[in-house]
């Protein structure tokens, strides 16, 4: 009988199988799809190597550590990644990296600065709960929603501002207002508002750190599991290829597979996750001739100003060897929270968008589209009452010894989350082992 199966093989089962298998348990990772990794997946396409998921991580101490355990050199961002830009008005804005340079800066009008400077004297809101554009409208007002925030959201989230819980989407920033009273105040006294970490990829693209790791474990792809259910103490799982033992599950799948692998062990759990909204999103890899754009990570759309690109990534720039010497490879998203309808366009509507905005706000002529990708259920978005998903999955979980959940549904959506949360994930499941 296995230890543990973990179901589903992205980033959260792959890296909790990793701390499993070094500690000595027999694992086994059972994976529906033909390639292992879910939402990270890269292709080399024409000499380009294009992310159709994730572009890049930001590690951390904790994702440093876990790299080099797992033996996987990673490749740092240029130094050019730490420009960014806004659109507004027929301009793209270099997002402030200081305050001064916040203060300079044309992004937002005197008046929203002179906002902000009130911010340490807005009293904390005696809502249980807030949206993130309630919370910075409060604090900061309508022009550093619209302008700041709400782009930043999409460029993470693909997400709505007014449906986004700011106690579960961005937890930090709630943090500070409930430590110290103010963002700023907080900000100052912790520097906790800048990233932490720096920018990292892997040669070949996110996908050599899923291949990395399922090459050192036990993975099981084209294996559907079909039903989990308990059985003398320990679980029995039917999949496609036949029935396994073992003494724990880890499910790592996203929270609409996980709904429905639940359904046995709970049926109102079951039915609770499968109504978890996951933004959906169109990637379009584009070429364009080298020198078309400025230097830097790329940029974000705000929704005012009524373009339907989100953002682009500048991602030729961000690694080396990404595309052919004199080409940029550029990465387009449309859709999210706050434009479904986007995902369902036809690939050639999909291209005139891009090539007109990219023609606008750039000054391109000539775009080359190389690649489209359409993740109808892309990225889960932490809504209001969010919690009380978290609370329900540590509910099965205590009514289900031996059964423990995972993914960016819980801890957090990005790559690190994922990575920082599988520790947390492996060490509970190997103390339930040793009972």
């Amino acid at each position: 009988m296995t230890d543990v199966i973990v179901v589903g093989s992205g980033i959260s089962g792959l890296s909790v199988a990793w701390h499993l298998s070094k500690k000595g348990y027999n694992v086994l990772i059972l994976e529906k799809e033909e390639v292992a990794g879910g939402n990270i997946q890269t292709l080399e396409k024409d000499g380009y190597i294009l992310e159709l998921g994730p572009q890049t991580i930001l590690a951390d101490q904790e994702v440093e550590n876990f790299l080099k355990d797992a033996g996987i050199e990673p490749e740092y961002a240029s130094e050019t990644s730490k420009i960014r830009y806004i659109y507004k008005k027929g301009k793209l804005v270099p997002l402030p990296l200081s305050p001064i340079s916040f203060f300079l800066s044309p992004l937002l009008s005197f008046s929203s600065k002179l906002r902000v400077l009130k911010e340490p004297f807005i009293p904390p809101s005696v809502k249980s709960e807030e949206s993130v554009a309630e919370f910075v409208r409060r604090r900061l007002g309508d022009e550093f929603l619209n302008y700041i925030v709400a782009p930043f959201l999409s460029g993470v989230y693909a997400g709505d501002p007014e449906m986004l819980s700011v106690k579960y989407a961005v937890k930090r920033v709630y943090e500070l207002e409930r430590r110290f009273g103010s963002l700023i105040k907080g900000a100052i006294k912790l520097k906790a508002l800048g990233p932490k970490g720096r920018l990292i990829s892997f040669k070949g693209g996110n996908h050599s750190l899923i291949k990395h790791l399922s090459s050192r474990l036990k993975v099981d792809t084209e294996n559907v599991v079909l039903r989990i259910r308990r059985k003398d103490g320990r679980f029995v799982v039917d999949a496609k290829k036949g029935k396994y033992e073992a003494k724990s599950v880890v499910i790592s799948a996203p929270a609409t597979s996980a709904s429905y692998l639940m359904r046995e062990l709970s049926w109102s759990a079951s039915e609770t996750f499968d109504k978890i909204y996951y933004a959906p999103i169109v990637v379009v890899h584009a070429v364009v001739d080298d020198g078309s754009v400025p230097p830097g990570f790329g940029f974000l759309v705000p929704r005012v100003e009524g373009k339907t690109m989100l953002g682009v990534l500048f991602s030729s720039q961000l690694f080396k060897g990404r595309s052919p010497e004199g080409k940029q490879l550029l990465t387009i998203y449309i859709g999210g929270a706050t434009d479904t309808h986007a995902v369902e366009y036809e690939d050639e509507q999909i291209f005139s968008i891009v090539e007109r905005e990219l023609r606008e706000i750039l000054s391109i002529q000539k775009v080359e589209f190389l690649n489209l990708t359409r993740w109808k259920k892309a990225i889960p978005q932490y809504t209001l009452g969010y919690g009380k998903y978290l609370d329900l999955a540590r509910t099965l979980e205590n009514e289900n010894p031996g059964l423990f959940l995972s993914g960016n549904y819980l801890y957090g959506i990005s790559v690190a989350d994922c990575i920082r949360a599988s520790y947390q994930v492996a060490e509970r499941v190997s103390k339930f082992l040793n009972l």
